[in-house]
């Protein structure tokens, strides 16, 4: 067991480097706010080489230096926040290594989470350290510390122990507002025993969406209410750069949008004509059907019913502990033809502009984000732990990789990080507002035939635009 899980480390830390070409950079220095070249979410260049530099002889920042005197600092998360839950590991494991800097959870930090920032924000209540559901949002507003001259003078935050480009979609306008502390996967979890029973054989990793669809249509038994596939209506955005490698998530380029590229109707048209209406898909009963055969509000994967279901590995560690058969993940299926995309998601943490406590909210930010102690420390404490390491270190990775969670699918996911692209709703300028006030109102009636995505895709186009240039022009404003 030790020697696979060796041979595979080797292979992941032999395609690593390529890791950092998965993220997009959204620094602007030398454009105007109506240039949109942010760089490519598929195929960019690594730029994390441009993300350190010698460190400095001076002080990072402009306060008083550390000293031995205990600091609490505060921290908004909307992570397991229960005694005994991931989030108190964290911080107790943080605080062992760090005796002088105490964190305290800030509770009245919850959903929804940009308005309680913005609340906190405006009552000068900020957390010192803090989840981040829009980034854009925190940086327009002035939220954020520039973490810049504090990264700049550490030699952990290096090219060959981080991901840069990931690390760079926190990046705006030259400066570094925020950090994953968080990297998952998209995927299709699989009921083996249902693939059995079945007499059909588990798909390999290079997988295509022909192939679900014929799965999903032999798993399927009426009578005895199994279905093939729950949540196959929200795989459109993942299947776009699958369609079309040149485009990545939502369609962004690296420059602009490009929702009149015939890859976002087809993957839109996919996702409602099978996911919405095959009867195969679970998603094209109603709830009080599925209510009445499963329970109220009762997943029919979970419970041995669905064959399969589209999810992240977020939920890797739920399965793990309450599934009650044989199940393992596949990445997102492809197309012939086009090379086969994972459809990766980062969350992100910063520090916020109003602490009186920055250089301990940074080593705080770091534990959770790039430093090799805290991420051994959260695999150990925190196990099992759903998110892939952010950082590019032999020891880190064997650890995860030993998880007993990690099964063969869960290996095919890591094999596919490095060609994958990045979701960009939590980094992407004005993404966020545009899905909720003028994408999200489409989809209803794409799925009872009110509207077809060929119809609206140019004034996607065009809104999409809007939005990523005015929030970019409010980015602007406050980094200067």
């Amino acid at each position: 067991m030790k020697k696979s899980i060796s041979m595979l480390l080797l292979m992941v830390l032999a395609v690593s480097f390529v890791l950092a070409g998965c993220g997009s950079s959204n620094n602007t220095a030398n454009n105007t706010a109506t240039n949109t070249n942010t760089g490519n979410t598929t195929e960019t260049n690594n730029t994390a080489t441009n993300t350190t530099t010698e460190p400095a002889e001076e002080p990072a920042a402009e306060e008083p230096a550390a000293t031995d005197e205990v600091v609490t600092i505060t921290y908004g998360t909307w992570g397991d926040k229960a005694d005994n839950g991931a989030e108190m590991k964290r911080i107790k494991a943080f605080e062992a290594a760090h005796p002088n800097i105490k964190v305290q959870i800030d509770k009245s930090m919850d959903w929804p989470w940009d308005e309680k920032l913005a609340a906190a924000a405006a009552a000068n209540k900020l957390p010192d350290v803090t989840w981040l559901f829009n980034v854009p949002l925190a940086v327009g507003s002035g939220w954020l510390e520039d973490l810049t001259p504090y990264l700049e003078q550490d030699p952990d935050f290096a090219p060959d122990k981080i991901y840069g480009n990931l690390a760079d979609t926190g990046k705006y306008n030259g400066k570094q507002f925020a950090l994953p502390h968080g990297l998952f996967s998209w995927g299709v979890y699989i009921n083996k025993d249902l693939f059995a029973k079945a007499n059909i054989p588990i798909p390999s990793a290079n997988w295509t969406v022909s192939d679900l669809e014929d799965i999903s249509k032999k798993l399927t038994n009426f009578n005895e209410q199994q279905f093939g596939i729950d949540g196959a209506a929200g795989m459109a955005d993942v299947l776009i750069p699958n369609i079309d490698n040149t485009l990545g998530a939502s369609t962004w380029d690296g420059t602009q949008y490009n929702y009149t590229n015939p890859a976002w109707a087809q993957a839109v048209n996919w996702a409602t004509n099978f996911g919405m209406k095959d009867k195969s898909s679970l998603q094209s009963y109603k709830k009080e059907q599925k209510d009445k055969w499963y329970g109220k509000d009762i997943s029919g994967f979970n419970i041995g019913k669905v064959g399969m279901v589209f999810d992240a590995t977020w939920s890797l560690t739920w399965y793990k502990q309450n599934l009650k058969f044989n199940w393992d993940i596949l990445p997102v299926p492809g197309y012939d033809g086009q090379q086969q995309k994972a459809g990766l998601v980062t969350d992100y943490a910063g520090v916020t502009k109003s602490s009186k406590h920055k250089k301990e909210a940074v080593e705080f930010l770091k534990w959770m984000t790039y430093s090799k102690d805290g991420w051994l420390a959260r695999i150990k404490d925190e196990s099992p732990l759903a998110s892939m390491p952010l950082v590019n270190d032999p020891t880190v990775w064997e650890a995860w990789l030993a998880q007993d969670f990690v099964t063969p699918g869960v290996k095919d996911i890591v094999k596919s990080i490095p060609t994958g692209v990045l979701e960009t709703f939590k980094y992407q300028p004005g993404f966020a507002d545009f899905t909720s006030k003028v994408k999200d109102k489409y989809n209803e009636k794409f799925q009872k035939g009110e509207a077809r995505p060929e119809d609206v895709a140019a004034e996607l186009q065009e809104k999409s635009m809007e939005y990523y240039n005015n929030a970019m022009a409010k980015i602007t404003e406050a980094t200067k």
